[in-house]
């Protein structure tokens, strides 16, 4: 896990980043300690088109199919200008309680992508059990290959794009997972 503030890699159970100091509760301060309530897709602004609502939970359908361990999460608004989105995003994921048909998510499983519309910018945080599965540098990848999509304004493409390449990395880590696995022996640290 990294610091929503500052960057600077935390080793797990960590509470309190040793470099910038940032903790949970500045967060709760601002934002509140309360329980969110969220949809698997929470769309505030109304800014998703019917169509790219219907093709994202296709989208998100055939990623649960292929790996039912994870689920995407996806939060649009149009935030305040000072708003840090990672701090933002680490602080919904911690917060939120993900509903999809009723049913209620682990936010530990979760790849929380929060799109500001405001600024046209995004961001992906992975649950603490998710973050294992993906990289640092497989989270900069998909936001940048999706971010001219989003900055143009075109939700529903820059949606699929991460998705899409959220699953190819899934994949592409899985398979890496396999090769240096060794029989009877115990899976490598991540």
């Amino acid at each position: 896990m990294y610091c929503p503030s500052c960057e600077h890699r935390l080793e797990p159970g960590v509470e309190r980043c040793d470099l910038c100091g940032f903790h949970m509760s500045k967060l709760d301060a601002y934002y509140g300690n309360a329980d969110v309530a969220m949809d698997q897709i929470t769309d505030t602004t109304h800014f998703l088109r019917t169509r790219d609502m219907d093709r994202l939970l296709d989208l998100i359908d055939d990623f649960e199919k292929q790996f039912p361990q994870f689920f995407p999460a996806f939060y649009m608004a149009e935030l305040a200008p000072e708003t840090n989105l990672s701090e933002f995003a680490t602080w919904l994921l911690n917060r939120a309680r993900i509903t999809m048909l009723g049913q209620m998510k682990n936010s530990a499983n979760a790849y929380l992508f929060v799109i500001d519309l405001t600024s046209r910018s995004m961001t992906l945080t992975p649950g603490y059990f998710a973050e294992q599965f993906v990289s640092e540098n497989d989270l900069r990848e998909l936001l940048r290959d999706a971010s001219p999509y989003i900055e143009a304004g075109d939700l529903g493409e820059g949606l699929e794009k991460l998705l899409n390449d959220l699953r190819m990395i899934l994949r592409r880590n899985y398979r890496l997972l396999l090769k240096t696995m060794k029989p009877g022996k115990p899976l490598p640290p991540p």
